[in-house]
């Protein structure tokens, strides 16, 4: 679901919302890692089965993927002009084969910028497995900005 006439000025600091759901499959888990992070935790059962996670799990570019794949959905993403950053990546969980993934996300903060038409916001994001989060982060995204901001000279004209 899209909304073209969300902007910046829209953002309501402390609101969450929660996107919908995507299963991750064994198969997917083990592709991914087979191409891009192929060590045994991510591959193989057996050997995955002997470390302390007691199993395969996804790799953190993984999840980062997933998290992407969630994100395309809101609603505010059509306000999005570009990522400047991502802080505090935390991988807090393992991510299994099999699991139902969710992000949620809470606004934290806002500033306007040099440029009228556009603002930064700061949005925390949380993985969750199962209901349970797996990683966490903040992203710091430039946005559009439904109006520019009316100076003082004009205000009073």
């Amino acid at each position: 679901m899209t909304d073209a006439s969300f902007a910046w000025e829209d953002i309501v600091l402390g609101a969450t919302e929660d996107s919908g759901f995507y299963r991750l499959e064994t198969a997917e888990l083990i592709a991914f890692a087979a191409q891009y992070d192929p060590r045994p935790v991510h591959l193989d059962p057996a050997e995955a089965k002997a470390t302390s996670y007691g199993g395969l799990i996804a790799a953190g570019g993984h999840m980062l993927a997933i998290r992407q794949r969630l994100l395309a959905d809101f609603a505010w993403k059509t306000a999005v002009i570009v990522s400047i950053g991502h802080d505090e990546v935390r991988f807090v969980g393992p991510l299994r084969g099999g699991s139902t993934c969710q992000v949620r996300i809470e606004w934290l903060d806002k500033r306007a910028t040099s440029k009228p038409d556009r603002g930064v916001a700061t949005v925390g994001i949380t993985l969750l497995a199962d209901g349970a989060p797996v990683m966490t982060m903040k992203d710091i995204i430039l946005m559009k900005r439904r109006t520019a901001p009316i100076s003082e000279d004009k205000a009073e004209a």
